[in-house]
């Protein structure tokens, strides 16, 4: 099974990273290691819109995946969703690709520059249909929106945020799940809840907690993982 690992930031997987060998740089920071019985390709992304789509894109279309597993970072838009725990992504939507802003937003779809169904689009919202295993009942099933810029209020998404009435905010989600949805590969997307988007600018890179959380999960995960072929 060929498994791609996907983050935006090194310090996320260094203690998983730092018990594998090295097989092969594929690339500006994108490996092959050897794990267990098996090779796994891990991809550092970086952050931002457009350049992390770019590796994206360039990896996925390099080989041809039977899995992306995405580990990344988001903010909690609802009260019920708390920080500092790991959540899985089920579908996703870009909320800042239009014209105008908070009630005067109107996107792509709404201003019929492209079709709210067109492939792989259902009424804007892509669904992320990848067989979620066992493993994964014990996070939290979340819908998600993308933008560029986090905001530090709601209001400032209103118009984007009543299409899909999201539970998380990130700057990747989207991005990556549209390239694998266009490319049929699978994709699970685990997301670490930093904050809520109040806070936002006060929690801008991975905390030692995640670090942690990832470290004891992408065994179980990677293992399980195995039941999607």
């Amino acid at each position: 099974m060929d498994i791609l690992i996907i983050t935006e930031t090194f310090d996320v997987l260094k203690d998983f990273i730092s018990q594998l060998e090295l097989e092969e740089n594929l690339g500006q920071n994108y490996a092959r290691f050897k794990y267990q019985n098996q090779s796994i390709d891990i991809l550092i992304s970086g952050y931002g819109g457009s350049m992390s789509t770019y590796e994206y894109a360039k990896a996925i279309g390099k080989f041809k995946y039977d899995l992306v597993l995405q580990f990344g970072q988001c903010y909690s838009l609802k009260d019920q969703i708390e920080k500092n725990q790991m959540v899985c992504i089920i579908d996703d939507y870009f909320g800042d690709i239009g014209i105008g802003e908070e009630s005067n937003f109107a996107s792509v779809f709404d201003l019929q520059q492209r079709n709210k169904n067109e492939v792989p689009f259902k009424n804007e919202i892509l669904e992320n249909d990848t067989l979620i295993p066992e493993v994964f009942s014990g996070f939290r099933k979340v819908s998600g929106i993308t933008c560029n810029a986090i905001p530090t209020s709601l209001n400032s998404i209103a118009n984007a945020y009543i299409k899909n009435y999201p539970d998380v905010i990130s700057r990747e989600g989207a991005n990556l799940l549209y390239i694998c949805q266009k490319e049929n590969v699978k994709l699970i997307q685990l997301f670490y809840v930093l904050e809520n988007i109040e806070n936002a600018q006060f929690k801008i890179t991975p905390d030692e907690q995640m670090i942690k959380l990832v470290t004891e999960k992408i065994d179980e995960v990677l293992n399980e993982s195995v039941m999607l072929t």
